[in-house]
């Protein structure tokens, strides 16, 4: 396979797992109990700034996601225009991505009551995970776009075959 068909393999993984793991991220149970005895998994906090990273962590999942499934669209379609910037565009967005998510996970991990440990140790195993799928496949996204950075027709020349003017009848 040619580096244009890795960066569509990427491009495909990148918007599978955002969904993945915006479903993970929406459906994160935060309370238990009735309204009158709610119990928290996160420990009491009297820091304002953990305090509303944690009260909208939620919104900032959804909005980090969305743009990241933004961000991957135009990386397919860049890949198939042979546009360069798009794949620069992706490359810095994801490394600014998970450059965000890390410190999320460790405040999540930091904050979350020692009943529920476990699950923030889940929650970091998939964040390292998912970080070091992204960054693994960066490598390919570089290559493709250097490729087009080079000679943009280059590129769409690399994955066909050459067919021989010259044809062979069996008489």
């Amino acid at each position: 396979m040619n580096a244009k068909k890795y960066c569509f393999i990427v491009g495909i993984f990148s918007i599978l797992n955002t969904i993945q793991f915006l479903l993970f991220d929406v459906n994160y149970v935060v309370n238990f109990g009735y309204r009158d005895s709610l119990f928290s998994i996160y420990k009491e906090t009297h820091l304002d700034q953990d305090y509303w990273v944690i009260s909208n962590m939620k919104a900032i999942k959804i909005c980090l996601s969305i743009i990241t499934l933004i961000v991957s669209c135009t990386l397919l379609y860049c890949i198939h225009m042979n546009i360069c910037l798009g794949m620069l565009t992706y490359a810095i967005w994801i490394i600014i991505y998970e450059v965000f998510n890390f410190p999320l996970a460790l405040l999540l991990k930091d904050s979350v009551r020692n009943l529920f440990e476990e699950l923030s140790y889940l929650h970091l195993i998939f964040q390292i995970s998912r970080m070091l799928l992204h960054f693994c496949c960066l490598p390919f996204i570089i290559k493709q776009m250097l490729i087009i950075y080079k000679d943009p027709k280059m590129s769409s020349k690399m994955g066909r075959r050459r067919h021989s003017s010259i044809s062979t009848v069996d008489s």
